[in-house]
């Protein structure tokens, strides 16, 4: 049965009659609407992401400086031109029904690429770089005048390149400027310079009807939305000092609801406020979100044959002498992880969301070859990844019961439980391919070569390995077949979500298939809440093009994970590299994004083992793994690792824990980075990061700026990083120092009623502070 929320917006200060807004089906817009980002000339809006159960929108009025032209059959509208303003509105009329949904000018400026070269000493020169994934055959350079030139279409920022001059690939040797790449070499760098102006607001007070808002926007104008409406004026007061917004009555008749906030003059536009709502008042305790709510996840990872083995009977390791003990089954199963849920090991630890590998059939046998260093290995299927039938949980992890078992135990304790699922490719043996080898990519290219592991040339077709066939997912009729597949897994499991393998290698179309099929047939018949995350390496553009209402809540932040690590585990990489790429994700993602802020990935080395020294950031660390031991080497590696998990639990975005980050397990690169997960016989060291894990993932918890609070960057330089989250009365501050020495640093928050250290230590108002060696602070701030 339809809800139906009847709307009445009260005027302020006034005797007449309020605005009665258009009756809106809660069936319509499911959630929050995502702001439609604008690109540089043309936008593709899909009615369906926004409104799936509708078969056509009534009318809408466009933002200043917009046209639209319709799509075939209904489908959406394709928006032209220039939007006047850095922010404005779409509002949408459907069956009488009123929807608002924000929408962001693009910030990309046309860049003319030059490299001078009066003699023509080239024949051809291409650039590869940050800004188109790192392929050389993509942007190709023309001659004029004396100069080599390349328009690209970029937004404000810094930029990563190299030159094949006629073939060669190098430095730009008419450009000084360059930046370690962190993997032991060296890259060229050109900055596109962007809007000076810029706008930051930060929530300020809390009465009892609503709020009130500063920041650098003297003068500004707003855009305030309760849920997917934008409030009239009558509810926001302008100031000299800032801003008030009236929280509307008809929230409170509402159990969970939300507030967004921005600020803007002509083009500039501020961070986004996120304001959650509880009954029509403001949540300042984080006590009242609800497990539906996803800003509030903190995630563990746990590689499902490698964390814990409760089940002996379903181990079964391929009985091949070809495969090393590491690359085969060591017996973890879905029981192992309900066992540790149940013992209490994932409320100590403190985390309230948990997402396993890949828990599908896959094949039986030997694939694959590791044949380097003088070490020769096949694999088995241990991991989940390749994929040999769509609905059937594979044997050795556990049963149909045992992922029943797991996600009622884990629902009547707070807990949501997300499994890894691969819809890029299958493997050789599954039936689909079987029955329908047509339905994968071709493995060889018109040159005749391999189509395999053409990560960026060939994105969409590429194999991953000759026994892993591509889905051609850009087919309609495989698209449909494979998303029911993925439907199936909420259809008879409660699971709250999935984590997408290989998710740029998948055409957006599918994501969107599949998102709405989420929505229509278990999101909103059900009032379910759902979380999707993707995994994707490559530029903000491209992670983000796969984020809105229609189609992924986030992707794991790569590019961010990449910057933290350089910055805390080696001295010659500044801060200032962690800042940039901070703002970056906030620029791309909003200020209030679900991207996965990871402490590790099972496709990269552990961090703990670059920052001690037993791995070398510029090696070969699969090699690494395969040719020697790997293990810790003493306290340093286990303080950079605490400081990289303090920094993720206080970030924006979903902190993710790697499973045996929190206790540092050591390890070079897959699959040396995959060791069984260890609970008992800590060492000291062990036991002090668990313990530190456990306490950052409760201050995390705790504290509503650290999921709702907007972020300042105060300090970023060689040795230092100081960052805070300000959610009205409470601010977190977090210290990093990198050094080898103890800093004094002046606390930059002023006049703070209360301080609390995250180490027990004492400060007053005005007081420096001592942070030791390789080390951090985390002081929480009361107004």
């Amino acid at each position: 049965m339809k809800k139906i929320v009847f709307v009445w917006l009260i005027m302020i200060g006034c005797t007449q009659k309020p605005d009665r807004l258009p009756i809106q089906s809660e069936d319509t817009l499911y959630g929050l609407a995502s702001p439609i980002r604008l690109g540089f000339d043309t936008t593709k809006l899909y009615w369906n992401d926004y409104f799936p159960l509708i078969s056509k929108v009534d009318s809408f009025n466009l933002p200043s400086g917009l046209a639209a032209i319709k799509m075939d059959q209904g489908q959406g509208i394709i928006l032209t031109g220039s939007q006047i303003n850095g922010i404005d509105n779409l509002r949408v009329y459907i069956k009488g029904s009123t929807y608002d949904i924000p929408v962001l000018k693009s910030r990309k400026k046309q860049y003319l690429f030059r490299f001078e070269d009066r003699e023509k000493k080239y024949s051809s020169i291409t650039i590869a770089g940050s800004m188109n994934g790192w392929v050389s055959t993509k942007d190709s350079l023309g001659f004029s005048n004396g100069y080599w030139i390349k328009p690209i279409i970029l937004d404000p920022g810094e930029y990563q390149y190299h030159l094949f001059l006629d073939g060669k690939e190098m430095l730009d040797p008419n450009n000084p400027d360059s930046v370690d790449n962190g993997m032991g070499g060296f890259n060229s760098v050109f900055e596109v310079v962007g809007n000076d102006t810029e706008i930051s607001m930060y929530p300020d007070s809390v009465w009892e009807s609503g709020f009130s808002v500063k920041g650098t926007a003297k003068g500004a104008d707003y855009f305030v939305y309760w849920q997917n409406y934008l409030l009239p004026d009558s509810y926001v007061k302008k100031s000299d000092q800032g801003f008030s917004v009236k929280i509307p009555d008809e929230s409170k008749k509402i159990d969970r609801s939300d507030i967004r906030f921005w600020a803007s003059s002509g083009e500039a536009v501020s961070n986004d406020l996120l304001i959650p709502l509880r009954k029509g008042r403001v949540i300042q305790d984080p006590s009242q979100l609800l497990r539906a709510d996803k800003h509030k996840m903190i995630m563990y990872f746990a590689l499902v044959d490698r964390f814990f083995d409760a089940d002996p009977d379903n181990n079964r390791p391929t009985p091949d002498s070809e495969i090393k003990p590491l690359a085969n089954n060591l017996g973890g199963d879905i029981r192992g992880i309900w066992k540790k849920l149940n013992d209490g090991y994932f409320d100590s630890l403190n985390v309230n969301t948990i997402w396993l590998s890949p828990i599908g059939r896959n094949p039986d046998g030997a694939w694959g070859l590791w044949d380097k260093g003088g070490v020769k290995s096949k694999f088995s299927g241990y991991h989940g990844y390749w994929p040999a039938k769509s609905r059937t949980i594979d044997p050795r992890f556990g049963t149909d019961q045992d992922l029943i078992d797991l996600t009622d135990l884990a629902h009547q304790n707070g807990y949501s439980i997300l499994i890894d699922y691969v819809a890029n490719h299958i493997h050789k043996d599954h039936p689909v391919y079987e029955l329908h080898p047509e339905w994968a990519t071709e493995l060889y290219l018109p040159d005749g070569s391999l189509n395999t592991e053409k990560w960026d040339e060939h994105r969409l077709t590429t194999w991953f390995d000759t026994f892993l066939p591509t889905l051609d997912l850009e087919n309609p009729v495989v698209a449909d077949a494979m998303s029911d597949s993925a439907i199936y897994w909420f259809e008879n499991f409660q699971i709250d979500g999935f984590r997408h393998d290989a998710t740029k290698h998948v055409p957006t179309d599918f994501w969107r298939m599949l998102t709405y099929k989420l929505k229509t047939r278990v999101m909103m018949p059900q009032n379910r809440a759902i979380y999707q995350i993707g995994e994707t390496y490559g530029n903000p553009e491209l992670i983000g093009s796969y984020i809105s209402s229609g189609l992924l809540d986030a992707q794991f932040d790569f590019n961010l994970y990449d910057a933290s690590i350089a910055s805390i585990g080696r001295e010659e990489i500044s801060f200032s590299k962690l800042e940039s790429e901070l703002e970056k994700s906030l620029q791309a993602y909003g200020g209030h994004h679900l991207m996965g802020n990871m402490s590790g990935n099972q496709d990269r080395p552990r961090f703990i083992s670059y920052a001690d020294g037993s791995v070398d950031w510029g090696e070969d660390s699969k090699l690494a793994g395969w040719t020697r031991e790997i293990s810790n080497q003493g306290e340093i590696g286990f303080r950079k690792l605490a400081m990289l998990h303090a920094f993720n639990m206080t970030s924006p975005g979903i902190p993710v824990i790697y499973y045996g980050d929190e206790i540092g397990l050591p390890g070079a690169n897959d699959p040396d980075n995959r060791r069984m997960m260890i609970f008992d016989q800590l060492d000291p060291l062990q036991k002090d990061l668990w313990n530190s894990v456990s306490k950052l993932c409760s201050l995390r918890k705790e504290n509503i700026s650290l999921i709702y609070g907007e972020t300042v960057v105060h300090q970023a330089d060689e040795q230092q990083f100081i960052m805070s989250r300000s959610y009205f009365e409470q601010t977190t501050l977090l210290i990093l120092n990198k050094s080898s020495e103890e800093i004094i640093v002046k606390n930059p928050i002023q006049d703070p009623k209360t301080i609390e250290s995250f180490f027990g230590n004492e400060y007053s108002a005005g007081e420096e502070i001592a942070i030791g060696q390789n080390s951090f602070e985390i002081l929480t701030l009361t107004k």
